[in-house]
Parts: structure tokens; C-alpha cells; sequence
């Protein structure tokens, strides 16, 4: 019986040592990333400075000083205070993405995406790039942006010793071309769909001033400086270059002005260059604006796809 009882407790001490040695045992190192990641999001006010190599915090940061004075203590508060703005930012320790964040309610989503992680000698090389998504489609950057972070461990810190940063433009890739042209065109058309907002609103303004005479169909007369105008403040001033019949790659005209009072006019929008794929735009005297691929004018009145009115209340006035 006692030799039964002196192995139970024999075994009962190679069960408990094992687990006691292992609650006891230090936690993992830090990886090279996880530094990373403690660096630019970390909370406390020592994270950003503590993975500088001591020769930099030695020179860069003196006794007493603060962030109005040391630019590593200002960048240090900054990443702090963008860590600590309530913007949801997740991070991963392993994996292609080490961060991302979502905007406006999820419709946009920017993501850091790790290109190589590679241990080069005592260095640590972890390339990063940048990516943007709108409503979960990926959106092509004017430049692609490119860091390097060169991670070395001392005192058993991983410490920031370099970072490279470039800007690559695959001036051959023509899907990047393509994605660039995509969005020139996008700025081009909202611009036209603008300038069409304030064209449709300066022919209600001077209708409403000039009774007898109605809409008008000179541009120049349309958006001419008036003296009284500019005494009320109340009434809108546009600008001098709203009377170009050209702009941003649209050629704009405006049309139908018959009458006394002119009752009716139509204003047209269409690129200048009719090879260029860019959509057509008109409006009338409703405020409905329209839009066409057809270089037309008179397509986008008759077949052209409603974008929705301008002014609902827009009416003649002769009305």
C-alpha cells in the first residue's frame, strides 16, 4: 500500500511541475510587427518613442522636453491622439492585411496590406502598401504608395532604424490607365452636372429680376455683373467664368429662348471631344436634368436617362 501511495504522488509531481513551470514562463517576445503596430496605434504615451534606437531618442529627445518642441514627442502625440479618436481601426498579427479601417458607415474602407516580411540578417524588412475600397470595389490611387520599415532588435525591442518610402506609377499598366481615366472622367462629369446646377439657377434668378424679358439664351448676358444684384446680398453672385461656353472638357449651349417673355430654353452639356466615352447632360426650364452616352444634344432631350430635378418648383414665367 505505501508503494502505491509514493507512486501516486510521484506522478502527481510529474503532472503539477509541468503545469506550474508553464503559468511561470515569460510571455512571447514581441514580434517585429507587433512593434510595428504598437508604434503607430499603441495608447500609451511611451509606444512610439520606446521602439526608436536609443542613439535617435538620445539626440532627438532631451529631459523635459514636450511635443512643441521635440517633433519625435509631436508625432508620438499624434499617432495618439489618432489612436485614441474612436475611429475603428482593426489590426493582425499574422496574415496579407496587418490593418485596415472602415469611413462614412462602411462604404469606404482603406487597408494596409503587407507586400513582404522578410528577416534579413539582424534586420527585419516589412513592406507595406495602400489600398482603398468604395463600396467594396477597389479604387485606383493617382500613385501607388510603398513604405519600408527596417526593424532591428536591441535590449530585446524591436526598433524602427529606417524607413523608405516611394511612389510607384505603372505608367504601362493599362488597367491602371484605365482606372485613372475612369476617375479624370468621374471629376469631369460631376463638374458638368455642376456647372448645369448653376446655369439652371441663374436662368430662374433672371427670369424672376427681368420679367419681361424671360429666360435668356446668351451666357455672357445670362451671368453679366449686376450692379444691383451685388448691393443685395441676399441675391447669388456668380462667377465671371460662368460664362465660358467651355470648360473642363464640356462644351455647354443654351438654346430655344423664343418669346417675349421667353417662356422656354434648354441647356446642353457635351464633351468636346466626342471620342472621349463622357456622358451628355441637359436641362430645361423644368430643372430636370437628363443624361446620355449618345454625343447628341438632341438624344439626351428625347432618350436621355432623368438624374433627378434640380428644382422641383422651377416653373415659367409666364406661368
Amino acid at each position: 500500500m505505501k508503494r502505491l501511495s509514493v507512486a501516486v504522488f510521484l506522478t502527481s509531481c510529474l503532472l503539477i511541475i509541468p503545469a506550474l513551470s508553464q503559468t511561470q514562463q515569460d510571455p512571447p517576445p514581441q514580434s517585429a510587427r507587433q512593434a510595428l503596430i504598437e508604434m503607430v496605434l499603441g495608447k500609451g504615451p511611451d509606444d512610439f518613442a520606446k521602439h526608436l534606437p536609443d542613439e535617435t531618442r538620445k539626440v532627438l529627445i532631451r529631459k523635459g522636453e514636450t511635443s512643441d518642441t521635440s517633433t519625435v514627442l509631436k508625432i508620438a502625440e499624434t499617432l495618439r491622439e489618432m489612436s485614441n479618436s474612436g475611429q475603428h481601426v482593426e489590426t493582425f498579427d499574422t496574415g496579407s492585411t496587418i490593418m485596415f479601417t472602415q469611413l462614412n458607415e462602411g462604404r469606404e474602407k482603406i487597408e494596409i496590406v503587407v507586400e513582404h516580411d522578410s528577416l534579413m540578417g539582424e534586420n527585419e524588412e516589412i513592406e507595406l502598401s495602400v489600398h482603398y475600397y468604395k463600396d467594396g470595389q477597389p479604387q485606383m490611387l493617382p500613385v501607388l504608395p510603398s513604405l519600408i520599415f527596417t526593424m532591428q532588435q536591441q535590449e530585446k525591442v524591436w526598433r524602427l532604424t529606417a524607413l523608405t518610402a516611394s511612389a510607384h506609377v505603372p505608367l504601362t499598366d493599362q488597367d491602371y490607365l484605365k482606372g485613372l481615366r475612369k476617375e479624370a472622367d468621374d471629376s469631369l462629369e460631376q463638374a458638368a452636372r455642376q456647372r448645369l446646377f448653376g446655369i439652371v439657377s441663374a436662368e430662374k434668378d433672371y427670369a424672376t429680376r427681368h420679367p419681361e424679358a424671360g429666360f435668356i439664351c446668351t451666357m455672357a448676358t445670362l451671368f453679366a455683373p449686376d450692379p444691383a444684384q451685388i448691393a443685395n446680398q441676399s441675391v447669388p453672385v456668380y462667377s465671371s467664368n460662368m460664362a465660358d461656353t467651355e470648360s473642363n472638357g464640356y462644351r455647354y449651349a443654351l438654346t430655344g429662348c423664343s418669346g417675349t417673355p421667353a417662356g422656354r430654353y434648354r441647356v446642353t452639356a457635351v464633351a468636346i471631344d466626342p471620342d472621349s466615352g463622357l456622358k451628355t447632360y441637359c436641362a430645361d426650364e423644368a430643372g430636370t436634368l437628363k443624361s446620355s452616352t449618345d454625343p447628341k444634344p438632341s438624344r439626351c432631350f428625347s432618350q436621355g436617362q432623368s438624374e433627378g430635378s434640380m428644382f422641383p418648383q422651377v416653373s415659367s414665367p409666364t406661368d
